[in-house]
């Protein structure tokens, strides 16, 4: 203390003595105490590494090299000081803030568990925060989202809900946002996908069917403007052009939620001769095809068989044995995510990448000969 400080009340330098230390606040005079805040360096010592060394472990995204023994010094150290990195301040040190963006069509959907879970994963795994917003199908509400995404200054995207995906792809291209679009396409090959082969998926789904003998089969799809709804409405067609009375079966459409397929199976299965199996573009609809089988007190299979595409968890449980087809969503969120770090980290192909995974069918109980 200087000669000449006068001390507080309490034995303190009075304010404005000094500069202010670790953990001190100086604001209009006043010295406001507190736990100081832990710093890279703190974490350097602790494990014995440069500070330079940790901002490569932050950075690790970028693909920094670093003994497995050197990580797990610095991780500890960051588990014992409790130490936040600022994620603001390392982005704008690199212009960027290793946020990704997530946009699906419907959280509510029983699809999206599974590829969000498999997105978070990968994109926490390699260093990033992920947000995630919901359109609930609506293309202004998704435009909404996208703009947030942009003004958040995300590094990337990953397009889920694609209603309006040219203007969202163009919107985010213009302020340097990669994407990639996974599980839903584009007629045009405008950014990296990653999708389930939903044409062959629904061919086989409705193969299967008439491989057990089916022939008067209906289908419940989405919205023909999505192209993989275009896509099984597509393979459907092809499987049935041969079949006699088609016609007296039109294909359906209704919203890819419980309630709307709940409703179109309805006004399939109420007619004097109804469809003995139902191929439904998604597991969400087929859920509420079953739900219209138990209003009208039919049993399935043994009044109607049905099948969806999707392969949610909710399918497999016992008394609802849904026959499907795999989307694989874990695997699509995987590998969408791998293509979309490629290119926030500048490494990815000139020209846009489109993966095609294979659709498998898993047969369970739902499907059975027509009596």
């Amino acid at each position: 203390m200087r000669d000449d400080a006068k001390p507080s009340d309490d034995g303190a330098p009075a304010a404005g003595d000094g500069p202010a230390g670790d953990g001190e606040v100086r604001r209009s005079g006043r010295v406001r105490t507190g736990p100081a805040r832990v710093t890279i360096k703190d974490v350097a010592e602790r494990a014995g590494v440069t500070k330079a060394t940790v901002s490569k472990y932050l950075n690790r995204a970028h693909g920094y090299a670093m003994a497995p023994s050197t990580r797990e010094r610095i991780r500890a150290a960051i588990q014992d000081l409790d130490f936040q990195p600022n994620p603001l301040a390392r982005g704008l040190t690199r212009s960027a803030t290793t946020t990704i963006g997530l946009v699906v069509a419907d959280i509510r959907s029983q699809f999206y568990p599974e590829l969000v879970h498999s997105i978070q994963v990968a994109t926490e795994g390699a260093g990033y925060t992920l947000v995630l917003g919901s359109s609930g199908d609506d293309p202004a509400r998704e435009l909404d989202i996208v703009r947030s995404m942009a003004h958040r200054r995300v590094d990337g995207v990953v397009l889920v809900a694609v209603r309006s995906a040219s203007d969202n792809i163009e919107y985010l291209r213009q302020r340097g946002i990669q994407i990639v679009l996974a599980s839903r396409d584009l007629p045009e090959l405008v950014a990296d996908t990653v999708v389930v082969d939903s044409l062959a998926g629904a061919r086989a789904a409705v193969r299967h069917l008439r491989d057990l003998g089916h022939r008067r089969i209906a289908h419940v799809g989405g919205e023909l403007t999505v192209k993989p709804f275009a896509d099984r409405r597509r393979g459907f067609e092809l499987e049935t052009a041969d079949l006699a009375g088609r016609a007296e079966l039109p294909a359906a459409t209704a919203a890819s939620t419980i309630e709307g397929g709940r409703a179109a199976t309805r006004g399939l299965l109420d007619v004097e001769r109804p469809p003995t199996a139902i191929f439904f573009a998604t597991d969400t609809m087929a859920l509420g095809g079953l739900m219209a089988c138990a209003d009208l007190g039919l049993e399935v299979p043994r009044d109607v068989s049905i099948a969806g595409f999707d392969n949610v968890t909710v399918g497999e449980l016992p008394g609802i044995g849904l026959t499907t087809v795999d989307s694989d969503a874990a695997r699509v969120g995987e590998q969408a995510t791998e293509l979309l770090l490629r290119r926030v980290l500048g490494s990815g192909d000139a020209d846009p990448v489109l993966i095609t995974r294979p659709a498998e069918l898993v047969v369970r109980t739902s499907t059975a000969p027509p009596r």
